[in-house]
């Protein structure tokens, strides 16, 4: 996608019932805009954190008086879930155990609170733990694209789960036991990312562990399930950036992907 489109979608992006008049406005799939307010929402969410946690008292003295836990998102424009973690920390609750009860809701003796967290939690399609499921499941999709391409080209390989059993330490996904050709790069390992390689999500993979993967394995391939911007620097790094189009004989399988919206 080009620089201009994506700033244009991106600013226009705040909900999800813009991700569907968008992707019609814009011919493109609901499920890229999807992820785009996916990864803007986690950004926003990022640089408001510790503003938010500075007021953590007087938040919880809100709800103490009253406000539900809902509420107090909406005031705030904070995520239902992380919400919900501010107000049961100041139950006294480690981070463990406030794991823990989002999973087993009927566990939370408090019948105000079980009420709002089980509200607060069907609301949030960004933080809850079934919207971690679903992204997890959005992963799982993708890496099974690429397993089912090499398998079908008989390329032998190893997966991320295989390498860590050996106690090795960061490795990509899918690393080849021969290098392949693919447009005069010879690649030897494939890294599957269920994201939108905008800017700052690929500097942050690219220091993290593609240019490690790099100078580890050598020359390796970036798939962007949901797509990129043209003008991401990659030339020269060791490794190709490609989205779905490139297993285009996967229709099903990459539609299938694109539809598989976090949201209920």
């Amino acid at each position: 996608m080009d620089r201009q489109t994506y700033q244009k979608i991106y600013s226009s992006l705040n909900n999800f019932g813009d991700v569907f008049r968008l992707s019609e406005e814009y011919s493109r799939p609901a499920g890229m805009l999807a992820t785009i307010l996916n990864q803007k929402i986690v950004k926003m969410t990022r640089f408001k954190h510790r503003r938010i946690y500075s007021r953590e008292k007087e938040l919880f003295l809100r709800w103490e008086k009253g406000r539900s836990i809902l509420e107090l998102a909406e005031y705030t424009f904070f995520p239902p879930t992380l919400m919900a973690s501010l107000i049961l920390k100041n139950c006294d609750l480690s981070r463990k155990s406030i794991n823990w009860l989002f999973k087993h809701l009927d566990c939370i003796e408090n019948r105000r609170l079980r009420k709002e967290i089980g509200k607060a939690l069907d609301a949030d399609y960004f933080f809850s733990p079934r919207a971690h499921e679903m992204q997890c499941k959005k992963g799982e999709m993708g890496e099974g694209i690429i397993q089912r391409w090499l398998d079908d080209r008989n390329i032998s390989y190893c997966t991320e789960a295989e390498i860590r059993a050996h106690g090795d330490g960061k490795t990509p996904d899918f690393v080849l036991s021969d290098p392949i050709c693919i447009e005069n790069h010879m690649v030897r390992w494939i890294e599957s990312k269920a994201l939108f390689g905008d800017e700052l999500e690929h500097k942050h993979y690219a220091k993290k562990q593609f240019g490690e993967y790099a100078n580890i394995f050598g020359e390796g391939m970036v798939v962007y399930w949901y797509g990129y911007l043209k003008d991401l620097p990659s030339e020269g790094e060791g490794y190709l950036v490609k989205d779905h189009s490139f297993f285009e004989e996967y229709k099903e399988q990459t539609d299938e992907l694109f539809n598989y919206l976090v949201y209920w």
